[in-house]
């Protein structure tokens, strides 16, 4: 054999080497590209899924958030509602046509004893308080100053002072009881 033919026959070789190896090469990048395109559609559908998931947990969120607020704002309004009823009712007391009744009542169940007890009257209301005071057959003076409240009186003695004003007794002693009575008219379950 010639060393043409040798030469040649280690071409031919070599190039069936080289076709083999690049054959493989191209079977390997195949491959490898497709287990890519199928990793990168898994990680694509997992991040849809996560979207998904977070989406439905921030709407989950936003919707309960909204409930609350619509909650919270109902209920303020509910509050708004029973303060101005209330204040209505203040307003009522003040001017009733029995205000003079009234005070005498009020007055009659005061047990404080004392010469220097006064009645301090609302302001406005210095003559009917004076009359009540009269019929009511207490011992007690009159003030010479009114309070700025919407009707009642207070009670001042160097000991003590009772404050009898409708806005105390409505607000402080009466609200707590009556107030689930109004809520149960004006707002029925």
């Amino acid at each position: 054999m010639a060393l043409n033919d040798i030469l040649e026959q280690i071409k031919k070789e070599t190039q069936e080497k080289l076709d083999k190896i690049s054959e493989e090469h191209a079977k390997a990048v195949e491959k490898v590209e497709k287990e890519f395109e199928k990793m990168m559609k898994d990680a694509e559908e997992e991040m849809d899924e996560q979207v998904a998931a977070n989406s439905e947990k921030i709407m989950n969120k936003m919707v309960t958030h909204a409930k609350m607020e619509a909650k919270n704002k109902l209920l303020s309004e509910k509050r708004e509602l029973m303060d101005a009823i209330f204040d209505e009712a203040l307003e009522a007391l003040g001017s009733s046509s029995d205000y003079e009744k009234l005070m005498t009542e009020l007055l009659k169940h005061c047990e404080i004893d004392g010469d220097d007890v006064k009645v301090i009257p609302a302001k406005g209301k210095e003559d009917v308080t004076k009359a009540a005071l009269s019929a009511s057959g207490k011992s007690y003076q009159m003030a010479d100053k009114s309070a700025d409240i919407k009707g009642g009186f207070i009670l001042d003695s160097k000991k003590i002072e009772i404050d009898n004003s409708f806005e105390s007794i409505l607000n402080k002693q009466l609200r707590d009881d009556l107030e689930l009575e109004v809520a149960q008219t004006i707002f029925p379950a």
